[in-house]
């Protein structure tokens, strides 16, 4: 961008404008985007397992070859991948779908863990969006000169580096192998089942809802603890990205295939709604959307048909709140400042937390102005410290929790006063992680 702003030309259009209905009958792939009748056959190495999209209906050997032949029952979009190798291979049924794992023969350590990943991801994920659309769900290690994972029909290439080799002998780390494949799983939902049109905020749909998805299963599994984990780290990149954004930064909705925005802050957005309508409401809205454009590819739909399901679950006030995560650049500077706690002759204990709170909105170069605040905002309050609590049950960032309640916060200093029947050692506001804060760091404060 800035060499062609030296030479004088214009800047190149990375997204058609959201509006643009030209491009509602095609995927970020162009006009080749659609779905097509997949059959196809593969020859390898007479020792290897070649493995393609669909489903096995005959392997041979001939010539000191050895072939597979693969068909899908089902038309798939034009995006799929090739993989072979010399491949072990666990093989489970989990309601009806044959969940294979495929991995190098010294690397199966954490293959029980991405088999629970997939058939948790199963279970939730059509019990709350829709059925799971094929008879099988296969993952498939590559080696590690790429660390990433890449979600095909009913087939995910996965980077031994990520996956396969991870040590997970840390408890209180996050669980990148079972997080990474609820994600990659979710894509079989976002992306296999439903695509968004060829114009700007198209990968929320894909990217963002896949985030969400795994987000939900993971919290699930681990509680809060590990979900606050995952928050911060996502809230953490988002702002760093801010700050590499060489063209502009843009609202959510209208993301040109920007990771920090999709993956980063996507993950923080649709956390907070969650925390704003419930999973119930939040869950139906995306099932509803899903039920309406399943399979659809004339128009795809876009982030706006997204906001309109999820609007019609908010009353006035939610759309409002909506609207500013989705449509604007909205930041906030949230400070713990003082901490007191005095004893009561009743066994109880008075809290004075005064916090600042702050809301600012910003414009694709990253100039902030500072806008109005009055929100209901999470205060806790802790025994410990809940950065530093470890993984384990017994000491989840829940069981050490003694007070968590929303409170209307409004722009400056505000002075907040409970009761409580244990002595906090530790208050935060916003302590999970629901708003995008320029600086969670300063959210905790000690007594």
């Amino acid at each position: 961008p800035v060499e062609r702003a030296s030479l004088d030309l214009e800047p190149l259009q990375r997204f058609h404008k959201l509006e643009n209905t030209e491009y509602y009958d095609q995927t970020i792939f162009g006009p080749e985007s659609g779905r097509l009748e997949f059959e196809a056959t593969v020859s390898t190495s007479v020792d290897q397992i070649a493995i393609a999209p669909g489903y096995l209906q005959k392997e041979w050997t001939e010539n000191d070859r050895r072939y597979f032949h693969y068909r899908m029952d089902a038309p798939i979009e034009n995006y799929f991948s090739f993989m072979s190798g010399r491949y072990e291979a666990l093989k489970t049924m989990h309601r009806g779908v044959s969940i294979e794992i495929y991995y190098h023969k010294t690397h199966g350590m954490n293959v029980p863990r991405m088999q629970q990943a997939v058939a948790d991801s199963i279970d939730y994920f059509s019990e709350n969006f829709g059925p799971y659309q094929h008879k099988q769900a296969r993952i498939i290690e590559f080696p590690g000169y790429r660390d990433f994972a890449q979600s095909f029909p009913n087939t995910i290439a996965f980077s031994e580096r990520i996956g396969f080799i991870t040590d997970l002998s840390d408890e209180s780390a996050i669980d990148q192998v079972y997080y990474v494949t609820a994600h990659e799983m979710a894509h079989q939902w976002w992306g296999g089942q439903v695509d968004g049109a060829n114009v700007q905020g198209s990968t929320v749909i894909t990217e963002t809802l896949a985030q969400y998805s795994a987000l939900m299963l993971t919290c699930k599994k681990y509680g809060d603890k590990k979900l606050r984990s995952i928050l911060r780290f996502e809230l953490d990149r988002y702002l760093r990205g801010r700050t590499q954004e060489l063209v502009e930064e843009l609202p959510l909705m209208r993301v040109e295939n920007q990771p920090y925005i999709h993956y980063r802050k996507g993950s923080i957005a649709v956390m907070s709604l969650i925390d704003l309508l419930g999973e119930e409401k939040m869950n139906r809205a995306l099932a509803d959307f899903l039920a309406e454009f399943r399979f659809s590819d004339n128009p795809y739909p876009t982030t706006i048909d997204l906001l309109a399901y999820i609007n019609r679950e908010a009353d006035e006030k939610e759309q409002e709140f909506i609207a500013s995560i989705f449509s604007e650049i909205s930041l906030y500077d949230l400070k713990a400042k003082e901490l007191t706690v005095a004893a009561l002759d009743n066994d109880e204990y008075e809290v004075t937390f005064t916090v600042d709170a702050r809301r600012f909105e910003a414009n694709g170069s990253g100039m902030e102005t500072e806008a109005g605040l009055s929100e209901m905002i999470d205060i806790g309050l802790f025994l410990d410290n809940p950065d530093e609590l470890s993984g384990g049950e017994e000491a989840s960032a829940e069981s050490r929790l003694v007070y968590l309640q929303k409170h209307e916060i409004t722009g400056g200093e505000n002075v907040i006063k409970v009761i409580v029947p244990e002595k906090p050692l530790y208050a935060g506001i916003d302590p999970f992680i629901k708003l995008i804060d320029r600086d969670s760091a300063d959210n905790i404060i000690k007594l």
